[in-house]
């Protein structure tokens, strides 16, 4: 179905919504506009709602929460709450198949300034503006994977939990079904934390690298097949932390970009592929040329290529005078590489998140403060593919009100990116946040 445009004044209401043929995937967008937009008028507002069937009578009613575009907002939560239900970093953010995202976890800071791990889980409903708990986990974890699986499950895996004797990796890991509100137990998992996963378009993940015991680099990778509920070995080790991994192209694929092994930065990129029982590396000889860690890697200017975003040049924790304010374009097909990327500001742990219509938007992360020190970053930016493989284009973004690193960004069905948490650091302060931000960006069209 192509689109269809129907403008109508707002005293017309509902009465003015155009009919909707009967099919599957139906959205419905809204828009506001400071006038008639043949007359010039600018947008300043939109709204999508969340796919659904029309059948052969009535189409059923869709619920649509109308955003302003090119601002941080707080969502106007219906039960009254000003954010969070409690304030944590280091949490995970998954976007579920009916468009709720599931927030999990995390660490927060205590009146005397130490980390207690958290065990709460929440619910964020933006069709509806509306925050709900739900049965916390069984075991609380900061620095987990949390990995969305077919039919609406979520994998969470390992993490780290703080003790009086310290911080502990956990082997743990959990299906989450949150429809039936279930937690199913996966077995036989390394411990490990501060690692990376990603599932292949079959629903088989891919979890790599990160810190186990003794603070050690793990090295072993390992699979989960969603379908049979398999624990399965990868032959290929992957000792690397601070690394990205990400779906390329059609998902049959997993690319692994950057990272450390501890003591030095990895250029090499990997891609794994499902063959036989277990995944499979390829080394298409693709190498970063500016290795980095901390970095974040998404989809970005076509099928099947991917931009790694910022981090920093050295092999351990992020150093002001090592802080990346480049990127690089990565891909399987030689053809599709067109080397660095867009330039961004100087920061390692930035989130990113790619759009719906192509653009990637990222915010945040570790940056330098006048006087040199590492804080919170309250940065963003806009990056916009260009035509037929050309420069991408660069737009600055309204500085967040608090800065912010080890926050979660979650791209949402209706077009507006999800910013929830994370650790406020200004050299003087360290301070847990509980908040949650919307942002909306001004339509392409």
């Amino acid at each position: 179905m192509e689109p269809r445009e129907h403008f109508t004044t707002v005293e017309v209401g509902v009465a003015g919504v155009p009919a909707i043929p009967p099919g599957k995937g139906r959205v419905v967008e809204v828009r506001g506009y400071t006038a008639m937009p043949r007359q010039g008028g600018r947008v300043v507002a939109v709204g999508r709602s969340h796919p659904f069937e029309v059948g052969g009578g009535e189409a059923p009613a869709v619920t649509i929460a109308l955003r302003r575009v090119g601002e941080f907002v707080r969502p106007r939560l219906a039960q009254g709450c000003a954010g969070l239900g409690e304030a944590r970093a280091g949490h995970t953010a998954t976007l579920l198949e009916d468009g709720r995202v599931l927030l999990a976890g995390g660490v927060r800071l205590g009146a005397d300034g130490r980390p207690a791990t958290v065990s709460a889980v929440e619910m964020f409903n933006p069709a509806t503006d509306t925050l709900e708990r739900v049965p916390a986990l069984d075991s609380a974890r900061a620095f987990h994977t949390a990995t969305r699986l077919p039919g609406g499950k979520v994998l969470l895996v390992g993490g780290e939990e703080e003790t009086s004797g310290g911080t502990r990796p956990l082997a743990s890991a959990r299906v989450l079904d949150v429809t039936a509100g279930t937690a199913t137990p996966v077995e036989g998992l390394r411990a490990r934390g501060h690692h990376a996963a990603a599932a292949d378009a079959s629903g088989r993940v891919l979890v790599v690298g990160g810190v186990g015991v003794n603070g050690e680099v793990v090295s072993e990778a390992e699979g989960y097949d969603a379908a049979t509920g398999r624990i399965f070995q990868v032959g290929t080790p992957v000792r690397r932390v601070g690394m990205g991994v990400s779906p390329v192209g059609d998902g049959r694929r997993i690319a692994v970009v950057g990272g450390s092994d501890g003591t030095a930065l990895v250029p090499e990129v990997l891609f794994f592929s499902y063959q036989g029982d277990t995944f499979v590396a390829e080394d298409t000889g693709e190498r970063l040329r500016e290795p980095r860690r901390d970095a974040a890697l998404v989809p970005f200017g076509g099928p099947g290529r991917l931009l790694y975003v910022g981090g920093h040049s050295s092999a351990g924790a992020a150093m002001t005078d090592r802080l990346l304010a480049s990127s690089q374009l990565v891909s399987p097909d030689a053809a599709s590489r067109q080397g660095q990327g867009p330039q961004i500001f100087a920061r390692s742990e930035p989130c990113a998140v790619a759009l719906q219509d192509g653009r990637v938007l990222t915010l945040g992360g570790w940056g330098n403060a006048d006087l040199g020190d590492l804080v919170s970053d309250a940065h963003g930016e806009l990056f916009v593919p260009g035509a037929e493989g050309g420069a991408a284009g660069l737009l600055g973004l309204p500085e967040l009100e608090r800065s912010r690193h080890q926050h979660t960004c979650t791209a949402l069905e209706d077009g507006s990116v999800l910013i929830a948490g994370g650790l406020e650091e200004d050299g003087v302060r360290r301070t847990t946040l509980d908040d949650l931000l919307l942002y909306m960006p001004v339509p392409l069209d």
